[in-house]
């Protein structure tokens, strides 16, 4: 049983396809990038009603009822477009249905989009679709609007660390992972096949003691990597939370795997109001990089808050 399985997403879709009453369209927004193709997959299964066989072929993109776009890697086209328009009226070979699985909305131009909405307001009775995009806002509301929207933001830590204990069981931190991953299956996956998670709580560690108004702005330009920054964020959110703890003696609640020492250091420089404050304002930019802030003003607007908060 995959962890999406568990999610609400896949239960809405699960229920509707039990009652008959699957909707023509469905819009699955995740941020997790890394996994979004994958979900969007087992959702398939669902809708196509598949048995082993056919569910290992749509997995593997070979189902012939089961059409998933773009290519890896690649964008969806307005030739893209045309082509599904034109293939929804071939009859499907194997079942019932027909489904068309569209990868990466939020990088489809309006062209592409608009060029999709014709068959999505008037489809063929047998063809349905899956859309998936890591945000909603790259999304045409028109788009939105003839599609029954599926949310998945994150998923529970305790998920999470069962996840990883499963499929990384050389990793022993577990636990820590999944409280660093911010409830997002990608990210945890990246930090299990990385290096050691307390080298970059040190990394942290060491940023939280020595932030000043000028390591702000070099930090800013620094960690404006958009691949890079969800991890760094994260571990440096468990770590204001670690330097937290110890400022209210709670020794035995540490979380990050920073050393000991260094978060004592950087707890003599923060006050008990100014960490939360400063896990508060790691959280709102996390939101805010999610809709395509600018990162490296966004960075550099919140070390300074952080700082201007101690």
């Amino acid at each position: 049983m995959s962890i999406f399985s568990q999610s609400k997403p896949y239960k809405i879709v699960a229920g509707d396809a039990a009652q008959g009453k699957l909707s023509h369209a469905y819009l699955l927004v995740c941020p997790d990038a890394r996994n979004l193709r994958s979900f969007l997959k087992e959702l398939a299964v669902l809708v196509l009603g598949a048995d082993e066989r056919a569910g290992g072929l749509i997995e593997r993109e070979m189902y012939a009822d089961c059409v998933v776009l773009p290519a890896p890697g690649a964008k969806f086209t307005v030739a893209d477009a045309k082509n599904v328009s034109d293939e929804c009226y071939i009859k499907p070979v194997e079942g019932d249905k027909k489904l068309f699985v569209l990868d990466g909305v939020q990088d489809m131009n309006a062209s592409a989009q608009n060029k999709l909405l014709k068959v999505l307001e008037e489809p063929p009775a047998n063809v349905c679709f899956l859309l998936g995009s890591v945000n909603d806002f790259a999304v045409l509301p028109t788009i939105k609007s003839r599609a029954k929207r599926l949310d998945l933001f994150t998923f529970a830590d305790a998920e999470i660390e069962k996840y990883i204990r499963a499929a990384y069981p050389h990793r022993k931190d577990a636990a820590e992972i999944a409280a660093v991953s911010g409830g997002i299956l990608g990210r945890a996956q990246e930090l299990a096949e990385g290096g050691d998670l307390g080298a970059a709580a040190e990394e942290a560690a060491l940023f939280a003691m020595n932030l000043s108004v000028s390591s702000a702005i070099g930090a800013a330009r620094k960690y404006a990597d958009k691949e890079k920054i969800g991890g760094f964020l994260s571990v440096l959110k468990l770590v204001y939370r670690d330097i937290l703890m110890l400022k209210l003696g709670r020794r035995d609640l540490l979380l990050s795997g920073g050393q000991e020492k260094l978060l004592e250091r950087a707890a003599a420089r923060y006050s008990a109001v100014a960490l939360v404050g400063a896990q508060e304002k790691i959280s709102a930019a996390e939101r805010d990089i999610k809709f395509n802030a600018n990162l490296a003003s966004c960075l550099e607007t919140l070390f300074i808050g952080i700082l201007e908060g101690r």
